[in-house]
């Protein structure tokens, strides 16, 4: 994922620069306070007489250059985000861009609940990883380092002290990280069942409130909930333990600074202040340790989810564009579409679902498809825009193999209206004109007017500027249904296909629709164009419905 990060390289690098200084002027005030102890408070080398004006002019400078090293953390903490933030930015977005492009069978392989964990919880962690790495890891870095090397010169004992305990951490921290990296897979995991259930329940609210099951489904939510809980607390479990393992190691470090300073001020080799010096260097050091062991957890929480998040971006749709723009068709093919020998069988599934059809359609007719539930009348549409491709035999349309098409070219001559209806959180006449680049309020009107929803609309507060709620629960099903019908109308096709997309009306609003529909249908062909329709129902009444040039199957 470093390509992310590559358009921001440079507040990256002021970041490094940043937090370099803020470090090193840390790592300076000790050696400042020494000076006051020793020579301004104490005067060691001036037989014992303070020197207040040496107190007071060291800690004006001490003010300043803690000042500089203020807005040096400012000034990081500000790259830092801007760099981190637009890496996510940019990942969301790939990802999502991704997940639009997959197909049905490799969006159910994913599960909703699991891609919105990706895009939300995932692209968190990751990002926090980046912002850990530029700003931590320089941090804790610098402190050893840099700190190491302050305290070689003050004393080899106090050095030799840092050199033991730094191991002694490091190897705590491994173990943690080594024991904790496999849980936070785990913890994804659940997160995803977590948001399975969530999405499962609030989608079916209806259901669960009509058939009174609140208790079962608080039950499945709280099996699930409990088994992420039951997963974070082993992680904590095991972070909790590392703090106080980290804090013992530092504690002996200080009391053997202690203990060996006092030595060497009876014996006048230091004075008191370079002791101090030497506690705020040890404990800098070591605390640099312990924040790279917290930076170690995020890492490895980080790369779990950057795993995941790379699993779908590495994911090749299984539709493939066909790279076509739209074609004329070829010498003698006068058919809007045809199949050819055509099987389908959904993936991991045994059975076909469709077996051997063959079919043809010519332009400005209407192909009505009649049959028993689970015939595969739905499954034949689906294949024509290209949700799925044919296991066996081959689809055309307007004499072209739907797989040479681009794929927005084979889809731009066509607009379905599937079987459950979907509108967006919008205005009544955004949610028709949503399939359109630009429609003019004309248009939406009269797509309305054909799908028998005009009527309706107006009887809104606010007509067609009328809020939709999620989903379109503020509406009925019938309405919900005109409203995808006006939406498909309005695109102005050149294949229009309903599935069962007029069952939840009644008799007289579906048999209006359809005379109207056909109505537009003879203006088209007036004017040169022709509509041609394929149309799923369950009922004999709905396909003798649908107008003249029908053909039932």
């Amino acid at each position: 994922m470093l390509q992310y990060i590559k358009p921001y390289r440079h507040y990256a690098a002021m970041t490094i620069v940043f937090m370099v200084g803020e470090v090193l002027i840390d790592l300076y005030q000790p050696r400042m306070m020494e000076t006051i102890v020793n020579e301004g408070v104490l005067g060691l080398h001036h037989g014992g007489v303070p020197d207040l004006s040496l107190v007071m002019q060291t800690g004006i400078w001490m003010a300043l250059i803690v000042a500089i090293g203020g807005i040096c953390g400012v000034m990081g903490g500000v790259c830092v985000n801007f760099c981190a933030q637009n890496f996510g930015n940019d990942i969301r977005k790939d990802c999502f861009r991704r997940i639009l492009q997959l197909s049905m069978e490799q969006i159910d392989a994913f599960r909703t609940g699991s891609l919105i964990t990706r895009i939300t919880s995932d692209t968190t962690q990751v990002q926090t990883m980046v912002s850990a790495a530029l700003r931590g890891v320089v941090r804790s870095l610098t402190f050893l380092i840099a700190g190491t090397a302050a305290l070689l010169t003050l004393d080899i004992h106090f050095t030799m002290i840092a050199a033991i305990a730094v191991p002694v951490i490091l190897i705590e921290v491994v173990l943690v990280v080594w024991r904790s990296s496999p849980l936070f897979l785990l913890v994804q995991q659940k997160i995803d069942g977590l948001n399975n259930v969530m999405q499962e329940d609030i989608q079916g609210a209806r259901v669960i409130k009509g058939y009174g099951q609140e208790a079962r489904e608080n039950e499945r939510f709280g099996a699930a909930n409990e088994d992420l809980a039951a997963a974070q607390l082993r992680v904590l479990l095991l972070i909790a333990c590392l703090l106080p393992l980290v804090n013992i190691v530092l504690n002996i470090a200080l009391i053997a600074v202690i203990y060996i300073g006092s030595f060497d001020v009876q014996a006048g080799m230091v004075g008191p202040g370079t002791v101090m010096a030497a506690l705020t260097y040890i404990v800098l050091i070591l605390n640099g340790i312990l924040m790279f062991a917290m930076i170690m957890q995020i890492f490895a929480r980080g790369m779990t989810s950057k795993r995941r998040l790379e699993e779908v971006l590495a994911t090749q749709p299984a539709i493939v564009d066909g790279g076509e723009g739209s074609k004329a068709s070829g010498p003698g093919k006068t058919a809007a579409i045809e199949l050819c020998h055509v099987s389908f069988c959904y993936p991991g599934q045994q059975e076909n679902v469709l077996t051997d059809i063959s079919l043809a359609v010519a332009r400005g007719e209407t192909l009505a498809i009649v049959g028993a539930t689970g015939s595969g009348k739905s499954t034949l549409l689906a294949l024509l825009p290209r949700f799925y491709d044919a296991t066996a035999g081959e689809v055309f349309v307007d004499g072209v193999d739907v797989r040479t098409y681009a794929l927005r070219a084979l889809r731009q001559k066509m607009a379905i209206v599937l079987q459950k209806t979907e509108l967006f959180s919008m205005t009544i006449g955004e949610n028709i004109a949503w399939g359109m680049d630009a429609a003019s309020d004309e248009e939406i009107r009269r797509a309305a007017k054909i799908a028998q929803a005009a009527d309706f609309i107006e009887r809104q507060p606010k007509g067609y500027a009328t809020e939709v709620a999620e989903g379109g629960t503020s509406l009925s099903g019938g309405q919900r249904q005109r409203l995808a019908l006006a939406r498909a109308i309005i695109r102005k096709p050149e294949i229009l296909l309903l599935d069962d997309s007029t069952s939840a009306l009644d008799l007289r609003t579906e048999s209006a629709f359809y005379r109207a529909l056909d109505d537009y249908t003879e203006a088209l062909h007036r004017e040169g164009r022709e509509l041609t329709k394929i149309i799923v129902a369950q009922r004999i009444a709905t396909a003798l419905a649908t107008g003249k040039h029908l053909h039932l199957l």
